[in-house]
């Protein structure tokens, strides 16, 4: 049995007429008579009753023609779902983010993605640090990552867009003495705590933060800790400062923190959408369409 012999079966149950039928599905009449009577001995069953003058459905042939009508609507079903999934328009994606840069734009994006595929699965991945994420995306266990650029490592096997630029801020705790002091004397935070992301977390920032410092003669006391949200908190409780891309403490949103603009090319860090080259989900070029569509013009305003 196959579902060519279900259609052309529920055709003369509709039409309960072979010739009918056989006009409807453009062929032969001895050739439906045939499907037909090939249908009833797989199944062991009379389907219908006919003589020189009607055709009717058996009951075993009533049975069957509501089963019949829904396995042919799966059938298409699963073809049609086949034929979008080959587009990329039905499917799954998944993403991978580290929590900050993203919030400047990632909820538009997926809200927009979702109104325009709604039959893509999104699936977001949250990760804490650049190494993991990196390792991640070229297993091909994620599809995309929000990440940032980086300057000194080498990307291989990957693609990527910049989506915004974003400037890296000094922030400190808003009571701190120096805090209305500071402007361009970074000098006077030489022996201050100044807290870093491990390099293990965060390798792709951690010697750009250091040259930093170094290129603004500031010497502070190192402290390293493994999550963004601890920085925040000790430079908020007044335990020194921090360089943090200014979306960071943007997103924190304490009035007990001072932000600082740090001038120079070297404080400017993309924020960048990349994917395995050879990544073969059909869905991910149609989310890349989406990313390079607040590209431009809507990003850049953001941009300080």
């Amino acid at each position: 049995m196959n579902i060519k012999q279900l259609q052309y079966f529920i055709s003369v149950a509709e039409h309960l007429s072979f010739t009918a039928a056989a006009k409807t599905l453009y062929i032969t009449q001895p050739s439906l008579s045939q499907q037909i009577a090939d249908l009833e001995r797989h199944i062991g069953v009379k389907l219908f009753y006919r003589d020189r003058h009607s055709v009717r459905l058996t009951a075993a042939g009533i049975s069957l023609l509501k089963e019949a009508k829904g396995l042919v609507a799966k059938a298409n079903e699963a073809i049609k779902i086949t034929r979008l999934a080959e587009t990329g328009t039905v499917g799954s994606l998944t993403i991978g983010y580290l929590g900050a840069a993203e919030r400047r734009f990632l909820p538009q994006l997926l809200a927009k993605f979702n109104h325009k595929f709604p039959n893509v699965e999104l699936n977001l991945v949250h990760f804490n640090a650049f190494t993991d994420l990196d390792k991640t995306l070229l297993q091909g266990d994620i599809d995309i990552a929000i990440t940032l650029k980086s300057k000194t490592e080498m990307m291989p096997l990957l693609s990527w867009k910049v989506i915004y630029t974003d400037s890296l801020t000094l922030v400190l705790p808003s009571t701190h003495p120096l805090a209305n002091k500071i402007s361009k004397r970074f000098s006077l935070l030489n022996g201050e705590s100044i807290f870093l992301l491990d390099r293990d977390v965060a390798s792709r920032c951690f010697d750009t933060l250091l040259q930093i410092c170094s290129d603004r003669k500031i010497s502070p006391n190192i402290r390293l800790v493994t999550h963004m949200q601890t920085i925040l908190l000790m430079v908020e409780s007044g335990a020194g400062f921090a360089i943090l891309p200014s979306i960071v403490p943007e997103t924190y949103a304490s009035q007990n923190l001072r932000c600082i603009d740090l001038d120079g090319a070297d404080t400017k860090i993309d924020v960048i959408a990349a994917w395995k080259s050879n990544n073969p989900n059909p869905s991910l070029p149609l989310f890349l369409e989406e990313v390079e569509a607040i590209i431009v013009p809507n990003m850049y305003p953001l941009v300080k």
